[in-house]
């Protein structure tokens, strides 16, 4: 005869209970980023079972494995160790060493099975996961010139790149919060089209037009690029910079600027120039060199 056991209620439910439990810690990393896992789940583990060793000065303090109170820095540790020299191939090198093997000096400091040990094995396979296609609804814009906080005069390039799932339609520029025109849309980008390579035409994602900027006042201003999706959606970057100008917003007489009876000194990336006459006027000039327009720009007229 075959005995029949039975469980009590709370035997039961406790047993349930402990299920739930470890489901929730299995699927814990479910929709997050290996960051986030980690600053949420993971960095408390090592804070309290690693740290002592795989620090700065400590018994693993020369190892890949070195960690500090950040635990942004600490994925990063993590994420450099694990997918090198490619993707996940030092995970269960990782899970091996936390439960003492692979000669890892510390012994076990987490028993496989438990749920610190599932925690970690959830980090591994997100670390370890092939990257996740681009967001289907990205929407993105940025204004490389004007050049934030610098000095711009005369006139010179309004340009920046936006890039859309949904394509994009326009780009508005504001001056100063007030819309000023469109700009002309779909120049080469071919660094914007290796960053988003599975949105279509972002290698055709450019805008760009000659601005003078002698045509505003002097003094700081802001410009606004807006960029529009299909779907009516916008994104906007604006720089903020400074205008410097002569009094005519452009000087177009070919003999109004002359420098017979000027000097010049440099420094560094700085040309001084000193008794420059302007449109009639006898005026100290001062050019400084700027990467984003590869030239020299009027920086100061005094």
């Amino acid at each position: 005869m075959t005995r029949k056991v039975s469980q009590s209620p709370i035997c039961v439910g406790i047993m349930s209970l402990a299920g739930a439990l470890w489901l929730f810690v299995a699927n814990t990393a479910a929709g997050q980023t290996a960051e986030a896992f980690y600053v949420s789940d993971v960095d408390s583990i090592v804070q309290g079972k690693c740290i002592t060793c795989h620090v700065s000065g400590g018994q693993a303090g020369g190892t890949a494995l070195r960690f500090t109170s950040s635990a942004s820095s600490n994925h990063r540790v993590f994420d450099s160790f694990v997918n090198s020299p490619k993707k996940g191939a030092r995970a269960s090198r990782v899970l091996s060493k936390i439960t003492g093997g692979s000669g890892h000096g510390g012994g076990r400091v987490i028993s496989q099975g438990s749920a610190d040990y599932q925690t970690f094995s959830d980090y591994m396979d997100l670390l370890s996961a092939d990257e996740q296609p681009v967001d289907p609804g990205v929407l993105e814009v940025t204004l490389e010139e004007p050049v934030e906080g610098q000095i711009h005069t005369g006139v010179g390039n309004l340009r920046g790149w936006a890039v859309a799932s949904e394509s994009i339609t326009k780009v508005e520029i504001l001056i100063d919060g007030v819309l000023a025109f469109e700009a002309p849309y779909g120049g080469v980008r071919v660094d914007v089209g290796g960053a988003f390579p599975d949105v279509a035409g972002s290698r055709e994602s450019g805008f760009s037009l000659a601005y003078n900027y002698s045509a505003m006042a002097a003094g700081p201003h802001t410009i606004t690029a807006i960029a529009y999706n299909a779907l009516g959606e916008t994104k906007e970057s604006s720089a903020s910079f400074e205008v410097v100008r002569f009094d005519s917003p452009f000087i177009a007489d070919p003999n109004a600027v002359r420098l017979n009876d000027a000097s010049c000194t440099v420094s560094s990336d700085e040309i001084s120039i000193v008794d420059a006459r302007v449109d009639g006027a006898v005026l100290d000039l001062l050019l400084k060199w700027r990467r984003a327009e590869q030239g020299f720009e009027i920086v100061e007229i005094r």
